[in-house]
């Protein structure tokens, strides 16, 4: 007799509500009768009991919590992020700026300053160097003669000398040949570095009836211009002919050192000498408007330096020497 499979009674897994091991993913549980839930309902259902404790808390939800800015504690006001990119813009900003700076300075203590004056700036000074000084605080009185009688004020050549003077300034070449001091008592021909077209000493003859043994410097600042006295001293000669060699210059000793020097300016133009032989002249005076009298090739002043007032030497290694 033949024994009868019995029936399997015991309840399987998913008859508990319970996930078989070969899908993980879809485990469930029963929950008081209800139907098998997944792990991501559970997940949602957590969160909503979570919500739903802080609601009756009083507390804000978990995703609506936002962060306050931040306050400084002095003023209480918000304290502004800056975004990361605009921090470092605002970082190179500054180092650029102050790279120029730090170069605009080495450039301002290694330049010369005349070096950084356009042609007007140095004409101007030039003017004010040839300008009259007038000492601060220092003032004048004027009494009346109650018997003198008004006369006639008539003009002399002081503003037609200052008109000439600007104008012919106002063309003047300029050099950084030599630095001129306004305020000492020997000073170059002409209040700032101006071309030198010859200097001292052997030459080729550039024109006939030149010398081949150059006597003096040449300065070219250009026609016109205004030639300053180099020194306080008295005019010794005056030639107002253009008869050649020199053409109209002027001669004047001068007392310099306890030794006697004298300075001789060449080729002025007609008509521009502003002493007669005789005179008494201080430093910077005019003496005469560079010309192209004489033996010449251009307008220039041809100037000598006589050691014991008849003894040529280089003008240009002197007033190096001597000029203040």
């Amino acid at each position: 007799m033949t024994a009868e499979p019995q029936e399997n009674t015991a309840p399987t897994r998913a008859a508990l509500g319970q996930a078989t091991p070969e899908d993980p993913a879809e485990r469930t549980i029963l929950i008081d009768g209800a139907p098998p839930a997944t792990r991501r309902e559970r997940r949602e259902r957590e969160r909503a009991e979570e919500a739903r404790k802080r609601a009756s808390d009083g507390l804000p939800n978990r995703r609506e919590t936002r962060v306050p800015p931040l306050r400084t504690p002095a003023t209480g006001t918000p304290r502004v992020r800056t975004p990361r990119a605009h921090r470092s813009s605002a970082a190179k900003g500054i180092s650029i700026l102050a790279m120029t700076f730090a170069a605009t300075i080495a450039v301002a203590t290694s330049v010369p300053a005349m070096a950084l004056l356009t042609q007007e700036d140095v004409r101007t000074l030039a003017l004010h160097a040839q300008a009259p000084s007038v000492t601060t605080g220092e003032t004048q009185d004027f009494v009346a003669d109650p018997g003198a009688t008004v006369a006639t004020i008539e003009r002399d050549g002081a503003a037609v000398t200052s008109a000439e003077q600007v104008s012919a300034i106002s063309h003047m070449r300029i050099a950084e040949t030599f630095t001129n001091n306004p305020l000492g008592t020997v000073q170059w021909p002409f209040p700032v570095g101006v071309p030198i077209s010859d200097g001292y000493g052997p030459r080729i003859a550039p024109t006939d009836g030149a010398s081949t043994n150059h006597l003096g410097v040449d300065f070219a600042p250009g026609a016109g211009v205004p030639i300053q006295i180099i020194a306080d001293g008295v005019v010794r000669e005056v030639v107002l002919r253009d008869n050649g060699g020199c053409g109209v210059n002027v001669t004047i000793d001068h007392m310099i050192g306890g030794k006697l020097i004298a300075s001789k300016y060449c080729h002025m133009q007609s008509g521009s000498v502003r002493v007669t032989a005789g005179q008494q002249v201080k430093v910077a005076d005019t003496v005469g408007r560079v010309g192209n009298t004489g033996i010449s090739t251009g307008a220039h002043l041809h100037f000598e330096i006589l050691l014991n007032g008849t003894e040529h030497t280089d003008p240009y290694a002197w007033l190096k020497a001597n000029a203040s």
